[in-house]
């Protein structure tokens, strides 16, 4: 079914929930530095700044809204609370579904977030993620549905998922959301008064719950939400060994051509599926000057765009650096990895767990790169 917006969300009337949009947790360091320079509204780190917080005070009004809206529409059996609703933070808890130190919901792994979702709601044989945004081009929004929905995909395996999108109006690229996809549109937020009083508003303490939902039986706590736990290493690991059964071929290409592995692709963007020593990569790759840690580099099939998949290889040198190298044919890519990011987490990991048995040589590298249209 689809939710129809209503004129109250439509205009974004908020009187009746203003107080409560000082109780939510904001970014507004770096804004309230700008104001007190008396940098110019017209400067870019101005504009990106404010931009930014408006977005946050956007998402926030239209959560209070649909928490209210919830009780109206009879389809809807469960609305995840967050923000200042929420009992507590679930700080200590390494993974599932839970409230982040910001007060929002996520799904975290090893400490790490996977996914975030704006609000989350259930109907009977549903489940709803919700994307705010007040940029009126949507294309990174849109990418960023590919990983929800998928994530989800595997926790609600019995669900159908699908997603609310709110945006403003003159959005452009509206046509191009998954046919899962319901979108609304809203007026802009254009009080200047409130968004300034919330920029310096002294800070509620919110690592506890400040403010308390009406009692209801959809409210529910994102800790009391059933799901299938997924669980992030362990799953790549098991890809590879999995991978790598087939006697005939050193890396089995049809076994990525499953529905499931496409899940997984959009989940995870990369697979692992071994190792290259470095004298074999320059065989590849002669110009190859990095220094290695420990000889080896390790082989994924990456999701390089929405339709293509190539080989892309993982290099961490001995200064503790991760390097990203794609070799296309007129075009050598090489790009730093961040330190804290999931793909260090990842090669760390395979870095411990790669055995001899997943080598590969130039000649398993050549064939995979001949054969990868086969995964579908």
């Amino acid at each position: 079914m689809q939710f129809i917006i209503t004129d109250k969300i439509k205009q974004l009337e908020i009187e009746d929930i203003k107080e409560n949009l000082f109780h939510y947790s904001y970014d507004s360091k770096s804004l309230k530095a700008l104001v007190k320079n008396n940098t110019s509204k017209e400067d870019l780190s101005y504009i990106s700044a404010y931009s930014s917080f408006k977005g946050e005070i956007y998402e926030n009004i239209v959560y209070e809204l649909l928490l209210k809206y919830a009780l109206t529409q009879d389809e809807i059996t469960r609305f995840v609370l967050k923000g200042p609703y929420q009992d507590k933070e679930n700080l200590y808890i390494k993974s599932g579904l839970l409230i982040d130190r910001s007060s929002q919901i996520v799904y975290k792994s090893a400490y790490k977030d996977i996914s975030e979702f704006d609000a989350l709601f259930f109907t009977k044989d549903s489940v709803y993620f919700v994307e705010m945004s007040t940029s009126k081009k949507t294309s990174s929004l849109n990418k960023r549905l590919t990983k929800k929905y998928a994530l989800l995909k595997m926790i609600f395996p019995t669900l159908i998922i699908k997603a609310l999108i709110v945006v403003t109006v003159g959005s452009t690229g509206l046509k191009n959301f998954p046919q899962y996809a319901t979108i609304w549109i809203t007026k802009d937020l254009e009080d200047e008064e409130l968004i300034e009083k919330i920029i310096f508003a002294k800070k509620v303490k919110n690592d506890v719950q400040t403010l308390k939902a009406p009692k209801h039986s959809k409210y529910i706590e994102a800790l009391k939400v059933k799901y299938t736990k997924f669980q992030y290493f362990p799953t790549l690991e098991w890809i590879l060994n999995k991978s790598r059964e087939n006697p005939k071929f050193t890396v089995d290409l049809k076994f990525f051509s499953s529905p499931k592995l496409g899940l997984f692709f959009d989940i995870y963007t990369k697979l692992y599926i071994g190792y290259i020593n470095t004298s074999e990569f320059l065989v590849l790759y002669p110009e190859f000057e990095l220094k290695i840690k420990s000889d080896r580099i390790i082989v994924t099939i990456e999701k390089v765009n929405q339709t293509q998949l190539d080989i892309v290889y993982y290099a961490k040198e001995t200064n503790g650096k991760l390097k990203r190298v794609r070799l296309e044919e007129n075009n050598i890519s090489i790009k730093d990895k961040e330190l804290d990011g999931f793909t260090n987490a990842e090669v760390r990991f395979f870095m411990k767990i790669l055995e001899d048995k997943h080598h590969l040589t130039v000649e398993n590298i050549y064939h995979i790169l001949n054969n990868i249209s086969l995964i579908k």
